[in-house]
């Protein structure tokens, strides 16, 4: 038996969080590793391989990098099931009983690997299919193309400094051939991922940060 601050003890939990790539999948994470930290359980973050891993994809590299940092930062398992072939509900069903998962968070976005978890014949198959099981179903932001001023926080003033072939993002330097511009946070993270804007001329330039530093 667990106990929580309160004194009170309760059945032994076992967090599953399933993400896939989109900017939401840290929000789904941070919902998990609260639920963990309620009920001082363990935490397990699970994600489908749906691309050719000998295959370079940004956006893939991107989330993965993010979860691994999540997953070390949060004392989490990180779980990447390669077996896209597979029903993404039999993925988390055998998970969830290899490691006696008893709550499972799920987003319910647009157009993703775990879409069809927001049907009720899919939902009830694992509801089935797993004695003893809560779903936390989470409503998620679409992802789309074009970024909106409303996924950003309000800019702070910031440099690019040069750090090898790339630059990193600080708020602060004393570095003389340091890029001056505005910084716009993701709302979507808590770590330094979004856009940083600057002027040449009368261009506007716009890197993508992530992690803190200048991806191309």
């Amino acid at each position: 038996m667990n106990q929580n601050p309160a004194g009170d003890t309760f059945a032994t939990e076992s967090i599953l969080v399933c993400v896939s790539y989109g900017p939401s999948s840290e929000r789904l994470i941070r919902r998990g590793a609260k639920l963990a930290q309620a009920f001082q359980a363990p935490l397990t973050i699970l994600t489908v391989g749906v691309q050719d891993e000998d295959t370079y994809h940004e956006e893939r590299d991107r989330n993965m990098a993010l979860w691994t940092s999540l997953a070390q930062q949060l004392q989490a398992e990180f779980l990447i099931s390669k077996r896209p072939s597979r029903d993404a509900a039999e993925v988390i069903i055998e998970t969830a009983r290899e490691r006696k998962i008893t709550q499972i968070v799920l987003g319910q976005s647009v157009r993703t690997k775990w879409e069809e978890l927001t049907e009720d014949s899919i939902m009830n198959e694992i509801l089935r299919s797993i004695e003893l099981v809560d779903i936390h179903v989470v409503s998620v932001k679409r992802q789309v193309e074009q970024h909106h001023e409303d996924d950003y926080e309000p800019g702070t003033k910031a440099y690019l400094v040069r750090d090898g072939d790339s630059y990193v993002l600080q708020f602060e330097t004393s570095a003389a051939d340091a890029i001056e511009g505005t910084f716009y946070q993701s709302v979507y993270t808590d770590f330094n991922n979004g856009i940083f804007k600057t002027t040449r001329g009368q261009e506007v330039i716009k890197y993508h940060i992530f992690d803190g530093a200048v991806t191309t």
